[in-house]
């Protein structure tokens, strides 16, 4: 038998796992408290700080400076011309100067046209940025929320591990003046040791959240600055909002059909071109004048407006089928955000209150010697078992309203 389990130290490659996992999540040094951070906080700095949205900004922008220009008449058109060049035989005709203007006459209610298919990429550039905002406020939301569970989780773990740690001495001692087994020893060590590599991995899967989340907001985050935030309200009924993003986004691009079809149409009609300028003749000026009109007798823009007339089929099919998917969306995350924040409610009360009184009971009973190890293990495993599922069941039901409040097309919080 190894003299050491006798002396109630832990086996030397049990040792170095556990300092080697015990380094890796302990600071070198002692850092000053990290200023908090809310959920609030973090959507509002991904809100100023994402450039994603920024980009989407710059679109609308120029939207919207497309939008004065859009109604402009077309450009006229200069000719300068002369005629008879190579009449140069005696009693040839002499040469002929012209300069002429042609401006196009727009009929039909083109340049309306123009304009309305301009407002609609503004709206339709609007639309895109509620559609962008709402997927990195979900992102944010999910990476805050990882961090933060995976954190407490870390948290409990250490506690846990402390816990063991101490049985474990305890349980030492006994082994070494021969009143305990040495298996009983192993067993709370192998209970500890795991303990220690559930912490690890849970603090591994924090910084990857952290580092996630820090992206987004432009800035470093620390787990110590987070805050658990309060379960916000479940969204009233299941009306779905007027400005849901998919919503106007669907509507957006149904105007944008229209306006095109509008513009395609008005193509068919054709357009008076207006000529006028002077022309200089053997020596004499004299003014010129034309209209031409096209005439409209084989094509009116008819492909052009077939399409377009489909795509307009098209993108009202498409909103019906995407208000009537949302509207599913938000019952099943309504029902899911009410269901979990009713059991989160309670899950102190029901899991976590019971389960500390049995262990506590067992840590009582096992410092008189009056209980095995077996059932001190059974009861420890039992509280942190309750204290992590009714973690999950906290940010469960934080994620889970915030994911319905989406779907109802509100903002995360209230």
């Amino acid at each position: 038998m190894d003299t050491c389990y006798n002396r109630g130290r832990m086996p030397p490659r049990i040792a170095g796992l556990a300092l080697l996992l015990m380094a890796a999540v302990t600071p070198a040094a002692a850092q000053p408290a990290a200023t908090p951070l809310t959920l609030a906080d973090a959507l509002t700095r991904a809100r100023e700080a994402a450039p994603a949205l920024a980009a989407v900004r710059a679109r609308i922008e120029g939207a919207r400076a497309a939008r004065l220009r859009a109604g402009r008449p077309l450009n006229p058109l200069v000719e300068l011309r002369s005629e008879n060049w190579a009449s140069r035989a005696p009693g040839g005709l002499p040469l002929d100067v012209f300069a002429t203007v042609t401006q196009t006459v727009e009929l039909g209610g083109k340049r309306g046209a123009r304009r309305g298919v301009a407002e609609a990429g503004v709206n339709s550039a609007a639309a895109t940025e509620t559609l962008i905002w709402r997927e990195i406020a979900r992102a944010v939301t999910a990476d805050y929320l990882s961090a933060l569970r995976a954190r407490d989780q870390a948290r409990a773990l250490a506690t846990h591990a402390e816990s063991l740690a101490e049985a474990t001495r305890v349980m030492g001692r006994r082994v070494a003046v021969g009143s305990a087994p040495e298996a009983e020893l192993l067993k709370l060590r192998t209970e500890e040791a795991r303990a220690v590599v559930d912490r690890t991995r849970a603090e591994l899967a924090a910084a990857r959240a952290l580092a996630t989340l820090g992206a987004a907001l432009g800035a470093d985050v620390t787990a110590d600055a987070l805050q658990r935030p309060v379960v916000p309200a479940v969204p009233a009924d299941a009306a779905l909002a007027a400005s849901h993003p998919e919503l106007l986004a669907a509507a957006t691009a149904v105007d944008s059909a229209r306006a095109t079809l509008a513009l395609e149409r008005a193509r068919g009609v054709p357009d008076v071109a207006v000529n006028a300028g002077v022309k200089r003749t053997s020596g004499f000026n004299t003014g010129v004048a034309a209209v031409t009109v096209p005439i409209p007798l084989f094509d009116r823009n008819g492909v052009a407006r077939a399409l377009a007339d489909g795509q307009v089929r098209a993108a009202e099919q498409e909103r019906e089928a995407t208000e009537r998917r949302l509207r599913g969306v938000l019952a099943a995350s309504r029902a899911a955000a009410t269901t979990l924040s009713g059991r989160a409610a309670e899950a102190h009360q029901l899991l976590v209150d019971p389960a500390r009184g049995a262990r506590d009971a067992a840590r009582a009973a096992f410092a008189a010697g009056a209980m095995d190890v077996l059932r001190l293990l059974d009861a420890e495993r039992v509280f942190i078992d309750a204290a992590l599922v009714t973690l999950e069941l906290e940010i469960d039901a934080v994620a889970a309203v915030i994911e319905a409040r989406l779907a109802a097309g509100e903002e995360p919080l209230p």
